[in-house]
């Protein structure tokens, strides 16, 4: 029969097995979401530079 003290016994290894990893991985994912906003300003610059493109390079034909 599963008793309180077993869960908690096996909730306590499970926590100190995991738990270094745990924290790695949380760091990992906070370092991962700065990239992540940072790519999406990156992705978003660039899109405004894209469509602004074609009129500059309708504004110059004239001149080649």
């Amino acid at each position: 029969m599963i008793t309180f003290w077993s869960v908690l016994l096996v909730n306590w290894r499970l926590t100190r097995e995991f738990g270094p990893f745990t924290r790695e991985f949380g760091a990992f994912t906070r370092e991962f979401g700065a990239f992540t906003r940072e790519f999406g300003a990156f992705t978003r610059e660039f899109g405004a530079f894209t469509r602004e493109f074609p009129t500059f390079t309708r504004e110059l034909a004239p001149y080649s």
